[in-house]
């Protein structure tokens, strides 16, 4: 079974990474879906990004199997934030072939991100930096890929369009080989809001997560 890794965060918290290594057919058969779900995946024609998405509502299910509840599947809002059916417990889903992570918290909302250090990475990142997050990143393709998958861990913890990832998502300069907890701010009109960022490092990809 291809969970490659998975567990408790604290007394309210769970995750799972999952490694794609199943057929599609393999991976169908195994997934519970909603209704909406199937609707959506049937859009979905790309062979990997159909598994990608399978992956990551596999995740669920392999959470809510430590936690001896039942599954029942995945509904996307007017923002694309996934809730689940049928419980109050708040997700979030990712993917970057060949893995899937998935989060739950049974209190507060979370987002979750996995990326894999790319060079073009250097090449978007004035779009989605500031001024110091760039200076503090610089040409380093492995403190950048925190920084976004940071900055998408932010946007799915709040699940609103229309953000600026340079302007109303914040993140302090962080040490990457201290593993220290990053500092960040969401920007909402004129408030800011602080959020912590938890990342791990595993076979390449980091993993951001927050709540």
């Amino acid at each position: 079974m291809p969970v490659y890794k998975k567990g408790k965060i604290n007394a309210n918290s769970y995750w799972c990474m999952w490694e794609i290594t199943e057929s599609l057919e393999q991976l169908e058969q195994n997934v519970i879906l909603s209704e909406e779900s199937k609707e959506e995946l049937s859009l979905v024609h790309h062979p990997t990004k159909r598994k990608e998405s399978l992956a990551s509502r596999r995740c669920l299910q392999e959470i809510f199997k430590d936690l001896g509840e039942s599954y029942y599947g995945i509904v996307k809002d007017e923002y694309n934030k996934p809730h689940l059916v049928g419980h109050k417990y708040h997700i979030s889903i990712s993917h970057s072939s060949p893995f899937a992570v998935a989060i739950l918290h049974k209190k507060l909302p979370v987002g979750i991100d996995i990326e894999k250090p790319q060079d073009k990475l250097l090449k978007v990142a004035p779009r989605f930096l500031n001024n110091w997050e760039y200076e503090d990143a610089g040409e380093d393709i492995n403190k950048l890929c925190v920084y976004w998958a940071g900055k998408e861990a932010i946007y799915k913890l709040k699940g609103k369009r229309n953000l600026s990832f340079r302007e109303d998502i914040r993140i302090a300069p962080f040490d990457l080989v201290k593993r220290d907890v990053i500092k960040s701010e969401f920007r909402a009109g004129k408030k800011f809001s602080k959020i912590a960022l938890n990342y791990w490092e595993i076979k390449g990809n980091y993993i951001v997560f927050c709540f």
